[in-house]
């Protein structure tokens, strides 16, 4: 079982806190890659199929709520959870249009996967925020890669090294370039979380 943790903002903000209080250059900018330099991780040959594709939930502003994508089980039936996205109380904070969320107010979220085969999601509706210091969290789980991540038909320490440098990346529309979030790789969970603040198009790659 992994272990609870805050969000990664409070985490960042402690780290560069305690970076700048032992005079070191605070944390670097993000990275950023176009398409072609980015490896979206693909799902193994033969993994389960999706239960459904896509999720849709009504977020509320002052409540908990939650939507999850799941693979099917061997029967077709629901199976193991793929990808969440976690909307706490206070994270709605702007519609697409501009304004501002008040208590109570909804939006109706939609998480879609791009591709049946790659670990890759598109979010709706385009243009929602969250409040910086109460983001949405997303964990997508990827043990249906397999373990050759590389799918060069072996199990090596190369795979081991991709393993190592997975990450969530962003990327705000289709063609654009690819900006790696502040994520957590649970390994032996074989699950990666990060916080998020906007709606886009998200996917684990290397």
């Amino acid at each position: 079982m992994r272990p609870i943790r805050l969000p990664l903002v409070m985490v960042a903000a402690a780290a560069v806190a305690l970076a700048c209080s032992d005079g070191a250059t605070p944390t670097a900018p993000p990275v950023v890659k176009p398409p072609g330099q980015l490896t979206i991780l693909p799902l193994a040959a033969g993994h389960l199929p999706l239960y459904a594709d896509s999720v849709r939930f009504w977020a509320v502003k002052g409540q908990n709520r939650e939507g999850s994508v799941y693979f099917q089980d061997g029967s077709g039936g629901r199976g193991e959870r793929y990808a969440q996205l976690q909307v706490e109380a206070e994270a709605l904070l702007q519609r697409p249009d501009g304004t501002l969320f008040g208590p109570g107010d909804s939006v109706l979220i939609t998480l879609k996967a791009v591709d049946p085969d790659s670990i890759y999601f598109e979010f709706r509706p385009a243009g929602l925020k969250f409040d910086p210091a109460h983001p949405a969290q997303l964990s997508i789980e990827y043990g249906e890669a397999g373990n050759d991540l590389n799918e060069d038909g072996i199990v090596n320490q190369q795979d081991t090294v991709i393993q190592k440098s997975l990450a969530i990346w962003r990327q705000p529309n289709p063609g654009d370039d690819f900006v790696q979030l502040q994520s957590v790789n649970f390994e032996d969970a074989r699950e990666i979380e990060a916080d998020v603040t906007g709606f886009s198009r998200y996917a684990i790659a290397y």
